[in-house]
This record gives structure tokens, sequence and C-alpha cells, in this order.
């Protein structure tokens, strides 16, 4: 495995900081995420508690040793015909979101335009 090649592994509790400062990044600099503040460090704690409770994959992608990414999945809605039913939720470090070679982005055609895979 080369420096270039991200490693994808279940999250734990001390990648959490890394997970908030990435989210972070896209409630303040974007509207993607639809948050107008970023959600305190407590709450990927819970996050994390509940989705593994859940049998729910909380991901992260690791890069020369540093969190680079995350991707998890989480129930859609609580209502009982929904109970098969997950949205994921895909982030990447914005360094890592500009190379081509990282985190299952692969450079799609035109300058900037980035096509992702990801597999929860």
């Amino acid at each position: 495995m080369t420096a270039l090649e991200p490693v994808i592994r279940p999250a734990v509790p001390a990648d959490l900081n890394a997970v908030a400062e990435i989210f972070t990044h896209y409630v303040r600099h974007t509207v993607i995420t639809f948050e107008e503040t970023p959600p305190p460090k407590a709450v990927w704690h819970q996050r994390l508690d509940d989705l593994t409770a859940q049998g729910l994959p909380f991901l992260v992608a690791e890069l020369s040793g540093e969190v680079v990414g995350y991707p998890y999945a989480a129930p859609w809605r609580p209502k009982p015909a929904y109970r098969h039913t997950v949205e994921d939720s895909i982030c990447q470090a914005p360094p890592a979101a500009r190379r081509a070679d990282s985190c299952g982005w692969q450079h799609g055609g035109t300058p900037g335009e980035f096509r992702q895979y990801a597999l929860i």
C-alpha cells in the first residue's frame, strides 16, 4: 500500500475531532449541510454511539495517518415504514477533496469536476 491509498476503517472516538473539523468547514463555507452553526463535538460522540448501537456504519478515510474524510449511514425517518431506509453522509477534508487520488474521488474530465464513489 502506498501513502496515497486511503485506508477506510470504522470510526473511533479519537477520530471525532477531525470529523468535527471537516464538517465545520462545510457549515461555515458552504450551504450543503443545511446547518447554520457547527454542532458541538459531543454531538459527534453521540452520533457514533447511536449508529454503532444500531449496527450502522460510521467510517473514516485515513491518508498518511490523517483523517481526510468520513461517510456514515443514519436512519432516514423514525416511522416504522422507514426502518430499512438510511441516508448517507459523506464529507472530505477540503485539501483531500482537491486531490484526485484520495478517498475514492476520481477526476471527471474537466478541471474541478469530480465523481465520488463511496461504498458504505
